[in-house]
Formats: C-alpha cells, structure tokens, sequence
C-alpha cells in the first residue's frame, strides 16, 4: 500500500480542526450523542496516524458534526440532531479504524526491516568465520584443511537452508496478500462476509466456493499451516441460537475444506454467537459486519494465538 496517497499537508488537517471548532465556537448543544460524536472527532483529528490514513472520513465526519450543530441551532426535531451526530460518529470510528490498520501496517514493516537486518548480521558473521577458518586452512596440515572444508560445507547448508527459509516466508506473506488476509494481534486473520451465507441458515452459497477454493489451495501449497474457523452472528436472536448458528457456520466452512482434502485436524473451529462484535448492532450496517466468519493462520510452528478477553 502507497501511504503518500493518503498523507494530507499540515494545512488541510489545520483547516479541517479550525472548522469544526469554528462550527462549535457559536454554543455547542448539550445532546448526549452529539457531545460523544465531538469528542470522538477531536480525539481522531488529533491523531496524526488516523489525520494521515483517513483524512475524507474527518472531513465526512466533521461535516456531519456541522449539520448537527446547524440542526441544533435552527432548533430542528431533536432526531434529526442525533441523526447527524451518528453519522459523525460513525465516520470518525472508521477513519480510527483506519488509522489503527495504518499503524498495524507500519509495525508489520517495522518488524520485516528488523529481520532482515537481523539476517544480514548473521550472514555477515558467517562469512566472516568462514574466511578465517580458509586462512587457517592454508597454514595447517591436509587434517586442518579437511576439517575447514567440513566447516564450509555446513556453512553453505545453513546458508541454504536460510535462504529457503526466506523464500518460503516471501511465498507465504504473498499466498496471504492473495486471499486478502489481515494482519491482527491474533496473527494474519481472513473475514468472510455473512454473503457467503442465506440469512439464518450454515449452508454455504455457491459463489462461496471460489474462496473455499483458494484457502484449501493455501493450506494444500502449505502443509505445516492449521486455521482455526470462528464463527460470529449479530444480536438478532436468543444467544444459544446465535451461538449454535455461528457453530454450524464454522463447521460449514471446515466440511468444504474436507471435501479438499485438507484434514480435519488442521481445522479448528469454534462458535462464538454474538460475543465479540466489531461493529455496533443498532444499525443493519454494524449487524451485516458482525455476521461474519474469521479463518485465523497459525504461525510457522502450527501454532494460533488465543483470543484475548
């Protein structure tokens, strides 16, 4: 991702901050949802991460913050206040969310910039002992030169087996990139829209195969890889059924990856109903994000980080 493309100068992001505060300075209106929707803008148009990563959403939001207090002063109905509070609510939560995938991506390379020089270093000591031990060669007896070559030998096979472990690394970041995965606290995370489902049901749609597809093709291409499939529903409904659905749902997933031939043992699942949504359920945009199936990767040794609570 090119992140100049969304880096605002200094002067928009100013511009934008004194017109929300312009917009506020004739009286702010004492409105729960609209002093909430305020407060989460400034803290959003004070972060230079989220200022850099969604400068259209502050903008979206802080003209919906304007409409507001417009609405407020003209003394329109009190519901078309708070409607434009929740839109400034809800642009400001996602330009944050995008500043927080922003700062995700930096770790991400961050960390990518420290392992390689790690890498690097270790080479270099390598190749240092490496010639030392050539040196020493010349200036011993054919045992010592045997013993050298033996060094050099293992040397070159470790040097191999770094230089697989790379590529397999590049291979697997891109297959990732290619399904579209995530990178969370959690480890690389793949969502799966409630599209691949009928309303209420497990059953997998047919234009759901094509991303049953790719994954089984990953784990086929990555045998050491295991997922674990966790199943998610809104708050529509009791909390077994929602529990039971999003149970099913996963097993829905982890049955087609088996008609693949992907075992079931590097298939994990779980159904945790309405327990751990990622958008508010009072809108039926929140509720369709909640509906949703999460394929978390393991890391290179099998293993998958726990949820935290």
């Amino acid at each position: 991702m090119n992140k100049n493309l969304f880096r605002p100068t200094r002067t928009a992001a100013a511009i934008a901050m004194a017109a929300v505060l312009t917009a506020c300075a004739t009286g702010p209106v004492s409105n729960a949802q609209l002093t909430e929707a305020r407060r989460a803008y400034e803290m959003a148009a004070a972060d230079a991460q989220v200022v850099r990563s969604a400068p259209i959403e502050l903008r979206e939001a802080q003209q919906a913050l304007a409409k507001a207090d417009a609405a407020a002063r003209e003394g329109d109905d009190l519901s078309e206040v708070e409607h434009y509070a929740y839109l400034a609510r809800q642009r400001t939560e996602v330009a944050m969310q995008a500043g927080r995938i922003a700062q995700s991506e930096e770790a991400v390379s961050q960390a990518q910039a420290k392992r390689d020089s790690i890498l690097i270093s270790a080479r270099t000591r390598e190749a240092e002992a490496q010639r030392d031990a050539a040196e020493k060669a010349r200036m011993s007896a054919e045992q010592s030169r045997t013993l050298a070559e033996q060094r050099l030998a293992a040397a070159q096979a470790a040097q191999r087996q770094a230089a697989a472990a790379n590529t397999r690394a590049s291979t697997l970041e891109a297959q990732l990139a290619e399904l579209q995965a995530k990178p969370t606290e959690r480890g690389m995370v793949l969502t799966l829209g409630d599209v691949l489902f009928d309303t209420g049901r497990a059953t997998l749609k047919p234009g759901a195969m094509r991303t049953v597809d790719k994954l089984a093709r990953f784990l086929d291409t990555n045998p050491t890889q295991k997922i674990l499939v966790e199943g998610h529903t809104d708050n529509v409904g009791g909390d077994a059924y929602n529990r039971d659905l999003s149970l099913r749902r996963a097993e829905a997933v982890q049955r087609a990856l088996a008609d693949r031939r992907i075992a079931s043992d590097r298939v994990d699942i779980n159904g945790l109903g309405e327990g751990y949504p990622v958008a508010s359920n009072a809108s039926a945009e929140g509720r369709q994000r909640n509906r949703r199936v999460e394929v978390i990767f393991s890391d290179e040794a099998g293993m998958i980080k726990p949820r935290s609570n």
